[in-house]
């Protein structure tokens, strides 16, 4: 059975006042996937942690870095970014529109924040 989900149907969350992210309902519970848009750096100190999914980010428009502890890469439209679980990272985005998969989906209590 073919399904589509319709915008109308998201969920918006407004991460930070430099982000904000769409999420899609999907019919199944191996994975999660949605829109986030980021201006600015997020999050705005530190670094964020997922400790049980791993990540695929597909840039769609803007521009930005990852940053890690240890590294920053540049990304721009048209690039895919892997997220291991456990790794630490801040986006900082320049009008940055990513299409954000999770596996297994994204819940609140895997995810962490670390002051720095």
């Amino acid at each position: 059975m073919i399904t589509i989900i319709r915008k109308s149907e998201t969920k918006q969350v407004a991460e930070h006042s430099v982000s904000t992210f769409t999420e899609y309902p999907l019919p199944f519970e191996s994975l999660s996937v949605g829109i986030s848009e980021i201006n600015g750096r997020y999050p705005e100190t530190g670094f964020d942690v997922d400790m049980s999914i791993e990540q695929v980010w597909y840039v769609e428009s803007g521009e930005g870095s990852i940053e890690m502890e240890s590294e920053n890469l540049n990304v721009s439209a048209g690039d895919m970014v892997h997220i291991p679980k456990g790794n630490a990272y801040a986006i900082i985005g320049k009008n940055l529109k990513l299409l954000v998969s999770s596996s297994p989906p994204w819940t609140s209590d895997q995810h962490t924040h670390l002051d720095t």
